[in-house]
């Protein structure tokens, strides 16, 4: 069970799993913004905290994609913590709730399988290429 949530980046070049975390986040991103702007219209008395608890969620989503790049997990153990927030999102714009859900679960499984599919291809690279996958 332990194995199952290892957040530890891919030493591959071009990895699924990062590809997978950073199209998720960047997507959520974009969906979080949305959500804002509905928040503007449901809930006009709390504009300025919306937007800035909105547009600071997106900006640090956008800053786990980029902490992805880097050799640790830090990038991903950050989108998995933000998506509590994203999910939080469901007090102002009901939907939330559900969307947020779905993207806890979609990043959860892009993270856990893209590092399950460059751990599988680092495996058939050594097997048949005699290569270490990291080139």
């Amino acid at each position: 069970m332990a194995g199952m949530f290892d957040f530890t980046p891919s030493r591959r070049k071009g990895p699924a799993q990062r590809m997978l975390a950073a199209t998720t986040l960047i997507c959520e991103a974009a969906v979080i913004f949305f959500s804002v702007l509905v928040a503007h219209g449901l809930a006009p008395e709390h504009r300025t905290v919306t937007w800035t608890v909105g547009l600071a969620l997106v900006v640090l989503l956008l800053v786990a994609v980029g902490m992805m790049r880097r050799p640790t997990a830090a990038g991903y153990w950050l989108g998995l913590v933000l998506q509590l927030p994203v999910l939080l999102m469901g007090l102002v714009v009901p939907a939330m709730w559900v969307v947020g859900a779905a993207f806890a679960i979609l990043y959860l499984v892009s993270v856990v399988k893209g590092h399950t599919m460059d751990r599988e291809k680092d495996a058939v690279d050594a097997r048949v290429l005699g290569i270490d996958g990291r080139g």
